[in-house]
């Protein structure tokens, strides 16, 4: 299983330094000794244009001849907007690059996409010595439905994390960049467990 994504991916802020595809992974291992391996080739900040320009060499030398899982989870930084400017990548272009990801991804394995979090609005602006970025969950859910319409287009899973509306005050989750994996990033977990061992089809999970 290979995992592809950004900060929430690599496991930014968790404590146990697993993030959760690293519990995800723990928890598919059986006492039955199924033989799972992954690699979690999150990096901080990465766009969907940062994911485009390096996952198939990453593929390449760490899968070889086995087919596996590819996973994808990214988003939250397409949307995020750098010194008071402009979306880091517009919706168009996010959607775009998504489909040549995704068109390749498919011919080479089997794709779980995943889409990005809600986020803890409060944060912002989040000051990083590189930036001041401001990150809201009206732009982020924009990303993720237009995802969604590509998944089915394209025949993909994807699994959404955000619910049909955004109450506000329900919203403001610890799954923004300063608590990005922990206790509530479980519930993901769980998710994923039970579409591996259960119904087996991501794409029916609401």
């Amino acid at each position: 299983m290979l995992f592809f994504g950004d900060s929430i991916t690599v496991g930014y802020n968790d404590g146990e330094g697993l993030g959760w595809p690293g519990r995800l992974v723990r928890n598919l291992i059986t006492p039955e000794g199924d033989e799972v391996t992954g690699y979690n080739l999150g990096i901080n900040g990465d766009t969907s244009q940062h994911i485009a320009a390096r996952w198939q060499s990453e593929a390449n030398v760490r899968s070889r001849d086995e087919h596996g899982l590819l996973v994808f989870a990214y988003g939250f930084n397409d949307a995020a907007k750098p010194d008071g400017g402009a979306l880091q990548v517009d919706l168009a272009t996010s959607v775009d690059t998504s489909r040549r990801i995704m068109e390749e991804a498919r011919t080479r394995a089997d794709v779980l996409w995943i889409g990005p979090t809600p986020l803890d609005e409060t944060v912002n602006p989040l000051v990083t010595p590189h930036a001041s970025w401001d990150m809201r969950n009206d732009d982020i859910v924009r990303y993720d439905a237009a995802y969604a319409d590509l998944a089915v287009d394209l025949g993909i899973p994807y699994l959404r994390l955000f619910p049909a509306s955004l109450p506000g005050i329900s919203h403001q989750l610890p799954l923004s960049r300063s608590a990005e994996c922990g206790r509530q990033g479980s519930s993901r977990n769980r998710r994923l467990r039970h579409d591996r061992r259960g119904c087996g089809c991501v794409g029916c999970v609401a």
